[in-house]
């Protein structure tokens, strides 16, 4: 593989992950939103079920596209594992107001 072919296959790398970190960034700015809906209404931050049915989608997604679910269900563990430990810090902020 010539480098310039390398560099090419790379920026396109690059420009993808540019466009998955504005997606993150504007699911992150949702999910704060939720996060204060939540402790305002004294909600719980974590909700199995709609982690349930997020995996469930998440995995329907990830074969449509033809990406492993085992990757996909990795990542978004991660990011909801974030999200809960946000929203949970939200709720005890509000409490302590």
């Amino acid at each position: 593989m010539e480098t310039n072919e390398l560099n090419e296959l790379r920026g396109h790398i690059d420009e993808i992950d540019s466009q998955i970190i504005m997606l993150l960034s504007e699911r992150f700015k949702s999910t704060e939103k939720v996060g204060i809906f939540k402790a305002k209404n004294k909600l719980s931050a974590k909700d199995s079920m709609r982690e349930m049915e997020q995996f469930n989608k998440i995995k329907d997604l990830s074969q449509k596209y033809g990406l492993n679910p085992d990757y996909a269900i990795k990542i978004y563990e991660c990011i909801i594992d974030i999200v809960i430990s946000r929203h949970q810090e939200l709720k005890n902020n509000f409490i302590d107001k």
